[in-house]
């Protein structure tokens, strides 16, 4: 079990890699949309525009979530799935907007077992890549003294994987 500076320093380096990766998919994507602006073809580039900002929405769920520990494990889950071209989508209760909620939801143990948890998920998406229509829903529900987190692989409708997972604080 790691100490809780540790788990922080390994949360953090990850974000660094993730907000180095997406300045330069950034980038990349600047430069298709002004080649398409100076080619005269405004409407590939507003089509491509799209595209590329339906990925991000997810992630921005999670800026709404104020507990750090679990913001920063769900924010390298979604970027993960989506550099391995799985779309995926998050839904959790209003009431985890809240600081309050987190007072008696949340023990920083659980940071280190959601993020072991969405490492073994990543390991199932990258063992079922054979299927170029992957799709996965995360889900995060409300406990008495604790939270529940769901996820679900899909391949067109058909369940691949499904596993919920309970963070429960001891009495």
């Amino acid at each position: 079990m790691m100490k809780m500076a540790e788990m922080e320093h390994v949360l953090l380096s990850e974000m660094l890699q993730w907000y180095r990766l997406q300045r330069h998919d950034f980038l990349n994507h600047w430069q298709v949309i002004m080649g398409n602006l100076q080619l005269n073809h405004p409407e590939k580039a507003l089509v491509y525009m799209r595209e590329m900002l339906a990925g991000p929405q997810e992630e921005q769920k999670i800026a709404q979530i104020s507990q750090p520990g679990l913001a920063a494990v769900l924010l390298g889950f979604m970027i993960c799935l989506r550099q391995e071209g799985v779309k995926a989508t998050l839904d959790f209760p209003e009431e985890m907007k809240q600081k309050e909620f987190w007072q008696d939801h949340w023990r920083e143990e659980y940071t280190e077992a959601l993020y072991g948890y969405t490492r073994e998920w990543l390991d199932v998406s990258s063992r079922a890549r054979k299927s170029e229509n992957l799709e996965a829903e995360v889900y995060l529900y409300d406990e008495p003294g604790g939270l529940s987190c769901q996820f679900i692989l899909l391949e067109e409708e058909k369940v691949l994987f499904d596993k919920l997972v309970q963070l429960k604080m001891n009495p």
